[in-house]
């Protein structure tokens, strides 16, 4: 680059491009696992955003099995619960209709997780939270600073970075690189890898404001609020409890319906004081763009040492609310296996799994958002018809999707979500135990970030060796199950292997089985 300055080599064991909420996320999640990631953005300011997408349970989950439950704490509040929402003429207008998931899956919803489920946080917190810790664990993070140059060799990755300030270059070498630089990833162009399969469900304008709207998600019951009357159909949607919103304007009289319509600032006002339903309320307006809703997924998540993850992999529409999620669950997946991989614990061919995972999830978080949003589209009426047909998708989507590399393909068979018990290459469920000092705690806590072996009654001598000889010097738990939880789970006789995304490795009886399951790994 003319006028640029050398400033010499720097050699990383992973190279994360992408400082977005996936991005920081993997690369805290590398750190977590013990693995020193250089993340970069080429935006100077992409901790500065307005609040946008917002939390899962998984996600929160996720967050917490690290340790960071506090950070979650401190940073949260409470909204509704998933999927439930209020059907107004305005927002401080007469109510139409109140929608949630049907009562079995709403209840298993409040169950399935050690996280309270009306815990929210926006992808600004997440962001936050994951820099924080990625930068005590010793990871590094540089904003400005922009990829220009890409060669992925059998044995490691070369990537030209330059200061979009000084316009200084540096090469860098790392073991891997992942894109998380979003839906027009640089890094999935110039690795030749499409999107093919794109489709436009959709255009949609988004504002993002704020407002005191006084104590309207008391009387909702929640923080999700859709209008419909003669000016506009548009959510309402809290960012923070009080005062910071996000509005969908999904259609208006005019609206063409050919493309993205952009909106002046005039017009959006009037149309946020006709979903809100008093024009007297001050408005502070901070953004608003017209965007097109898609869903799709890239050709490959990978080429040799290069990974995609979060929209540079798949994009998807807001409805649902798992977009961002599915990116995390994509950067926790990875790291975890980059890691193992990287300290010499797993065989590379771990990796191979990465995309197989992923895809099938995927899948399943992108038929939640297509269906929704066309659902929203037509909807005239109650919308508890919609989430009764959608119910088990968004179940699945969030938190009970499986792994095919498990036996399954990609369509399924899955089990019913309500089932809610142990199956090979699902997450393994939650519930509440006894830990040995008498405190009350998750089975998710005790698998934590690690290879973990639970066993019946009985069986704890035994199978503490078989996971001494199998799992070596891997950090690894072996625990015992009390018999209500045992039968709980239908875990039967087997003993059950768990990695350390928390997912179900393997189930069986007998030590031979347990190492031939984990042959192909380590």
């Amino acid at each position: 680059m003319s006028g640029s300055r050398d400033v010499g080599p720097v050699d990383v064991p992973v190279l994360v491009v992408g400082a977005g909420p996936v991005g920081l996320s993997t690369g805290m999640f590398l750190a977590h696992w013990g693995v020193r990631p250089l993340v970069v953005d080429k935006r100077p300011d992409a901790m500065a955003a307005v609040p946008r997408a917002s939390t899962s349970l998984r996600t929160l989950e996720l967050f917490r099995s690290v340790g960071l439950e506090p950070a979650l704490e401190r940073e949260g509040w409470e909204g509704g619960l998933p999927m439930r929402t209020v059907f107004k003429e305005s927002g401080l207008g007469a109510t139409l209709h109140r929608g949630s998931l049907p009562p079995r899956h709403a209840a298993l919803v409040e169950n399935c997780s050690p996280v309270p489920p009306r815990r929210v946080l926006t992808h600004d917190q997440v962001q936050r939270i994951a820099y924080e810790e990625l930068c005590r664990l010793g990871g590094e993070v540089r904003f400005g600073v922009r990829l220009v140059g890409l060669t992925v060799d059998d044995d490691l990755v070369r990537a030209r970075l330059v200061d979009v300030a000084t316009g200084d270059e540096r090469e860098v070498t790392a073991r891997y690189l992942i894109g998380a630089d979003g839906a027009n990833s640089e890094i999935r162009g110039r690795l030749g890898i499409t999107m093919p399969d794109r489709t436009p469900i959709g255009h949609l304008n988004t504002a993002f404001y704020r407002a005191d709207l006084g104590p309207v998600q008391r009387d909702w019951g929640t923080h999700v609020c859709f209008v419909r009357n003669d000016a506009v159909y548009a959510t309402l949607m809290s960012k923070n409890g009080r005062d910071q919103w996000a509005s969908h304007i999904l259609d208006h009289p005019g609206k063409p319906q050919d493309g993205p319509c952009e909106l002046s600032e005039d017009a959006t006002l009037a149309l946020l004081r006709a979903a809100i339903g008093d024009a007297t309320i001050p408005i502070e307006l901070q953004a608003v763009n017209a965007w097109e809703a898609a869903i799709g997924m890239a050709s490959a998540f990978r080429r040799g040492r290069a990974f995609l993850a979060g929209d540079a992999a798949h994009v998807q529409s807001s409805a649902g609310g798992l977009g961002m999620n599915t990116g995390i669950q994509d950067g926790h997946n990875l790291a975890w296996k980059l890691a193992a991989v990287l300290r010499g614990r797993c065989v590379p061919t771990l990796l191979d799994s990465y995309e197989t995972d992923r895809r099938a999830a995927v899948r399943a978080s992108l038929t939640v958002s297509r269906n929704l949003l066309q659902g929203y589209q037509s909807l005239d009426g109650d919308p508890n018809a919609l989430y009764e047909k959608l119910a088990v998708d968004y179940l699945r989507g969030m938190m009970f999707y499986g792994y095919p590399s498990y036996g399954a393909g990609d369509d399924g068979p899955w089990p019913d979500p309500l089932d809610d018990v142990v199956h090979i290459g699902h997450r393994f469920p939650h519930r509440w135990v006894n830990s040995p000092s008498g405190r009350r705690i998750s089975t998710l806590d005790l698998i934590g970030s690690r290879w973990t072996l639970f066993t019946a009654g009985g069986e704890l001598p035994r199978w503490r060796a078989a996971a001494a000889a199998s799992l070596g010097t891997t950090g690894h738990a072996v625990h015992e199950l009390d018999a209500p939880r045992v039968a709980e789970l239908a875990i039967g006789d087997d003993a059950v292997l768990v990695r350390p995304d928390g997912f179900v490795a393997w189930r069986g009886t007998t030590e031979e089985s347990l190492r031939a399951a984990l042959r192909g790994w380590r």
